[in-house]
C-alpha cells in the first residue's frame, strides 16, 4: 500500500516512518567537542571504552542501516541481501567469473554458491562452464564459471534499484554538503590505510 503524497511522489508507509526516525535523529545526533573521545587520543588509546572503538561504532551503523533499512525494502522484493548484493554486480558487471564476482561482493565461496543456486532456481541469474575447445572431461569440471543475468533478473534490478538508490539519497541528506564531503573523504582515507572491504560484508 502506498501513499499518495504528492503529484509525483509516491512513499510506502516504510519509507515515511524511516524518514521521519532519521529527521528525528538527526536532530540530536551532533556532538560536543567535550563529549567526544576521539579528541584526546593517546597513542596507546587508553581513554577509549569497547563503545568508542571505531570498529565497534561503525558495526553498529551497518547492523542499523541493513535491518531498519535495507532489509525492509528488500522484502517488498522478495530478495535476500545476499542475493541482492550479488544481482546488483551481476547487472553491472554481467557476464562476471565466479572468482571475480566472489571477490567483488566480499562474501565467501560457500555462500556465493549457495545463493547463486536460489537466484538460478528463481531465473535471476544463469551460470555456465567457461572451457576451450578440445578441452579434457576432468578439465571441463574443473574449469572457471561465468555468471550472466537473465532479462528477468535484469528487469527486477531494474525495478529495486530506484528505491535502493531513494533511500540511500534520503539518508545522506540528512548530513549538510559539508559533513557529506568529510565522510566521503574520511572513508577513503581509512579504505586506503587498512585496505580494501574484500574480508568483510558490504551492503547496498
Amino acid at each position: 500500500m502506498r501513499q499518495n503524497c504528492g503529484p509525483l511522489e509516491f512513499i510506502s508507509p516504510g519509507e515515511h516512518s524511516l524518514k521521519k526516525q532519521t529527521r528525528k535523529v538527526a536532530r540530536r545526533a551532533s556532538t560536543s567537542r567535550a563529549a567526544c573521545p576521539w579528541l584526546s587520543l593517546s597513542r596507546n588509546g587508553a581513554n577509549l571504552h569497547i563503545e568508542d572503538f571505531l570498529t565497534f561504532r561503525l558495526t553498529r551503523l551497518s547492523n542499523a542501516l541493513r535491518n531498519n533499512m535495507t532489509k525492509p525494502y528488500l522484502e517488498e522484493f522478495e530478495l535476500s541481501l545476499p542475493e541482492w548484493r550479488l544481482l546488483a554486480l551481476v547487472a553491472r558487471f554481467s557476464p562476471l567469473r565466479f572468482s571475480e564476482l566472489t571477490r567483488r561482493s566480499s562474501m565467501d565461496k560457500g555462500q556465493v554458491s549457495r545463493t547463486l543456486r536460489v537466484m538460478t532456481k528463481r531465473g535471476l541469474t544463469k551460470s555456465k562452464a567457461i572451457t576451450q575447445r578440445g578441452s579434457r572431461a576432468a578439465e571441463a569440471l574443473a574449469a572457471p564459471v561465468s555468471v550472466s543475468i537473465t532479462a528477468k533478473g535484469r528487469a527486477l534490478y531494474r525495478s529495486l534499484l530506484p528505491v535502493a538508490q531513494r533511500h540511500q539519497s534520503q539518508m545522506l541528506q540528512n548530513l549538510n554538503e559539508s559533513e557529506r564531503l568529510a565522510l566521503y573523504n574520511v572513508l577513503g582515507k581509512l579504505f586506503a590505510i587498512v585496505g580494501d572491504a574484500d574480508a568483510g560484508e558490504v551492503d547496498v
